[in-house]
């Protein structure tokens, strides 16, 4: 059996294999390692966003971040993988109730995502000034420019769809 510094190794070569669009060897790569070390949560990501992103089996796509947080508890990454995709598949009230928990438990996790996160659910239900107010929270700790922008992007679109009074309401607070 090869060493887990081996299986490393083979994570960042399927790391570089998904970003240079292939995912099908990426798929094989992770999923070899998974076969040798089942409790690599880094593998466990990456093949989750495979499945979520390239394939749209959203059920495998959730098992594998499941597990990813559960094997490296402290990686960042799965745990804003898993919102996308409850988000996206419409799953609103798991992805607030997993936001609250991401945000109180894990040291880095990226406020500006999950903010703009939570604007985009607002927005989809209807909810305009908590969602401009939610993007206006994402800019505000936020310094990647083109993040800025697109939060300021955001903010114009949610505005446009606001009544006058909600309009009104944003002015007067």
């Amino acid at each position: 059996m090869e060493s887990l510094s081996f299986y490393e190794n083979q994570f960042i070569k399927a790391d570089s294999l998904i970003s240079e669009g292939n995912s099908a060897d990426a798929k094989e790569l992770l999923e070899e390692i998974l076969s040798q070390y089942p409790d690599f949560g880094k593998a466990h990501n990456h093949l989750g966003w495979i499945y979520y992103n390239k394939l749209s089996d959203y059920e495998k796509g959730i098992y594998h971040y499941k597990l990813a947080m559960k094997f490296d508890p402290k990686y960042a990454a799965p745990y804003l993988n898993y919102t996308y995709l409850l988000i996206d598949i419409g799953r609103y009230a798991e992805a607030k109730q997993h936001i609250d928990f991401t945000l109180s438990n894990l040291e880095n996790a990226d406020n500006s995502s999950y903010n703009s996160e939570l604007a985009r659910m607002a927005e989809y239900e209807g909810q305009y000034r908590a969602s401009y107010n939610y993007y206006k929270e994402a800019k505000k700790n936020a310094l990647n420019p083109n993040f800025i922008e697109n939060m300021n992007t955001n903010m114009k679109r949610v505005k446009d769809k606001m009544s006058i009074f909600e309009k009104l309401k944003l002015k007067l607070k």
